[in-house]
């Protein structure tokens, strides 16, 4: 087990370096820091002001969220703009579906404005939206499917790209479709939530819904901070200077004897 841990380490200090050129101290706090946040979160609920602060609607952690993926979606649609100039189309499609998903999770975390510019919601979404705002996800079908999605962005960011980066080694393909391993704990951290809501925590309750604001905080973390560092591999590759080719000389060749 220590092996496999010290092994893990060494692999994800040295993506960090190597790949992404972030520090290797620095990669290491990244990835712990979403489960250290679990902890906080956890301790938090022993004071309920203070959790009720983190984790009401309009709050500290729910504009943390909105800010990240409001980052993820500007900056994915970037990297899409940019690769499409490469001359690879799916893989520029694949980051526009990818910011235009993050602009609509965004525009979700926060009713669209509704409660900053205090506009109503129209009756026959009233009637089926259980928090009673202009909002897609908390339709009950919705939600499900939203969750599903959640759970399923926690796995692919999480335990397939362990999976996949400790099998395949560091491929250019791999790099744009799979985050760092040092962003895996963000995911996890999803994954880990809803995983848990699924199996023993159905009922929804203050305490579990509430806590989940954390878990939603990783996942835009992790959005926002791979489609950052696309962003900046794609910025910093255009910017190279493309080898000019050689003069031609003017001397005849010489002919064969």
């Amino acid at each position: 087990m220590l092996r496999t841990l010290e092994s893990f380490r060494r692999s994800l200090r040295e993506e960090a370096s190597e790949r992404w050129f972030v520090p290797a101290g620095l990669a290491e706090a990244l990835f712990v820091l979403p489960f250290v946040g679990v902890i906080g979160i956890v301790l938090a609920r022993a004071h309920k002001p203070l959790f009720r602060f983190l984790t009401d609607e309009d709050s500290l952690l729910e504009w943390i969220q909105f800010a990240g993926f409001a980052a993820a979606s500007i900056f994915a649609i970037v990297c899409a703009w940019r690769i499409r100039k490469t001359g690879r189309p799916l893989l520029a499609l694949v980051y526009l579906a990818f910011g235009v998903g993050c602009f609509f999770i965004a525009g979700e975390e926060i009713a669209w404005g509704q409660r900053i510019f205090g506009y109503g919601t129209p009756e026959r979404l009233e009637e089926i939206n259980e928090q009673k705002e202009v909002t897609v996800h908390n339709i009950d079908v919705v939600q499900q499917c939203t969750n599903g999605v959640y759970l399923l962005a926690g796995l692919y960011g999480s335990i397939g790209a362990w999976i996949v980066r400790w099998r395949k080694g560091p491929i250019e393909l791999v790099d744009m479709l799979l985050p760092p391993l040092f962003l895996t704990g963000a995911f996890f951290v999803m994954f880990g939530y809803k995983s848990l809501r699924l199996v023993f925590f159905r009922e929804s309750g203050f305490t579990v819904t509430r806590a989940g604001e954390w878990a939603e905080l990783c996942l835009a973390f992790g959005f926002a901070a791979f489609a950052i560092l696309v962003w900046r591999r794609l910025l910093a590759r255009a910017q190279v200077p493309k080898a000019t080719p050689a003069p031609a000389s003017n001397e005849p060749r010489s002919r064969p004897s």
